[in-house]
């Protein structure tokens, strides 16, 4: 039985690739941030908390037998690293040299799946965007993910097997407000509970390609088991839904039909109005490809929403 390790395992997606990891006969071992607080324990072997900027916090992490790092602890939302740039470089390529330093120190060199992000794309290339697709990083978030990507090759030459993904966005179930899905659907359940009397939207013209969580941790998965040393993958649908159409889909899912306002507090300019990638590359080096249909993502995130 092959041991992973995953950082970040208490959050929205690595409470899912344990899921996946678990099912497909690993053994896990779990890392959460200081105030982690795992509900895992069917799936993970071990769990334990540290703070991964801590150097030696993380050179106490025992690596023996541990053969794939499924790396996805760090600061995730794009927004607070306008205000906050030098903590989201020091957070999130901090933490990835410390686990690659700490796994050297012991003379251990497992697989890393090192999470990037699909944001680093030129919003101007064309479509579908590809891994050779030009790179733009417009907020410090996807300057500090092009750091970790950019760490993950040096480690690459100092011995290591790694492998980069770049995520698109994520829906599913577990994911909290912050987000298009998980905004919309906690106020279509408000509505139908009586606790609210219409739906608030911003603007919902932008086309954004949207993957169920399930799917990516799959991805992370056969990336882990068969993507090439080095190489990135884009993790997406290959197609892109406008944010009025997200919202149908959460209605019919919901078998609501509230009133729908316009909030200008909520409107945000975009100058990006259609953005979707290929995973062909993906396909060809693991065979993965999106399984579960958006019909059903969006039925299992109204059921999230009615249980919370």
């Amino acid at each position: 039985m092959q041991k992973v390790l995953v950082t970040g395992i208490d959050g929205f997606v690595g409470r899912h690739v344990a899921r996946e990891l678990a099912g497909n006969g690993f053994e896990i071992v779990g890392v959460g941030g200081p105030q982690g607080n795992s509900k895992l324990s069917d799936f993970v072997g071990q769990y334990f908390t540290t703070d991964l900027m801590d150097t030696e916090a993380t050179r106490a992490i025992d690596f023996t037998d541990v053969t794939g790092v499924i790396h996805l602890a760090g600061l995730a939302a794009v927004g607070p690293s306008f205000q906050n740039p030098r903590q989201y470089m020091d957070t999130n390529a901090g933490i990835e040299i410390n686990l690659f330093e700490a796994a050297q120190a012991q003379a251990v060199h497992p697989k890393f799946v090192i999470v990037s992000s699909g944001s680093l794309y030129d919003p101007k290339a064309a479509l579908p965007i590809t891994e050779r697709s030009p790179m733009f990083p417009n907020s410090p978030y996807a300057v500090s993910k092009m750091a970790q990507e950019q760490m993950a090759r040096y480690y690459s030459s100092r011995g290591f097997e790694v492998v980069i993904a770049r995520p698109f966005n994520h829906i599913g179930p577990g994911q909290n407000p912050g987000f298009i899905v998980p905004d919309l659907a906690q106020q279509v359940i408000a509505v139908e509970r009586g606790e609210a009397a219409e739906v608030l939207v911003g603007n919902l013209d932008a086309k954004r390609d949207y993957t169920d969580v399930r799917d990516i941790a799959r991805a992370y998965r056969l990336m882990l088991e068969s993507g090439r040393n080095s190489e990135i993958y884009n993790i997406c649908s290959g197609r892109s839904l406008s944010g009025h159409e997200i919202l149908e889909h959460i209605l019919t899912a919901a078998g609501q039909h509230p009133t729908i306002t316009q909030d200008s507090a909520r409107i945000r300019p975009s100058d990006t109005p259609d953005v979707y990638g290929s995973y062909h590359k993906l396909t060809a080096d693991t065979g993965w490809q999106p399984a579960i249909t958006l019909n059903q993502t969006m039925v299992d995130v109204i059921a999230d929403w009615r249980n919370r």
